[in-house]
């Protein structure tokens, strides 16, 4: 019975069917998740490097006047979007390690005044290795 001429041209005709309706509906949802996976981590990556730069500008400023370095009203606005950025798109972990370096923004690096410069630079290290996992992981 499998042997037969009209069996066998039936079953390929219709696995041609299947095979072209599965890549019809299949294809714009594949296409869509990835385009939105990219997406997200392309945004995730512009938080990062805008992150990195902020708190490169940071810690040049303090090293340039530890005891008087403030901050400007339009750098703590764009520290505050990027953290709510890292907010909205990272884990919690990651949140979190953006928290630590929040806290040692102020004078003297923070509230207590004990943290060095080496202390921040530490800190933003662990956020930025933080960060980048989620989107590339490390090795």
């Amino acid at each position: 019975m499998w042997t037969n001429p009209l069996t066998i041209a039936l079953v390929a005709a219709s696995a041609a069917i299947l095979g072209s309706l599965l890549t019809i509906f299949l294809t714009p949802w594949l296409q869509r998740h990835f385009w939105r996976k990219q997406r997200r981590d392309e945004l995730k990556l512009a938080a990062i490097n805008e992150f990195n730069r902020l708190t490169s500008e940071f810690i040049v400023g303090f090293l340039d006047a530890p005891d008087t370095h403030k901050p400007t009203a339009q750098w703590f606005t764009d520290f505050g979007v990027v953290g709510a950025n890292i907010h909205a798109l990272f884990s919690g972990q990651a949140a979190e390690a953006l928290n630590k370096v929040t806290a040692m923004i102020g004078p003297r690096l923070g509230p207590e005044g004990k943290q060095t410069s080496d202390d921040f630079i530490n800190a933003r290290n662990a956020a930025l290795r933080a960060l980048y996992q989620e989107v590339v992981p490390l090795a």
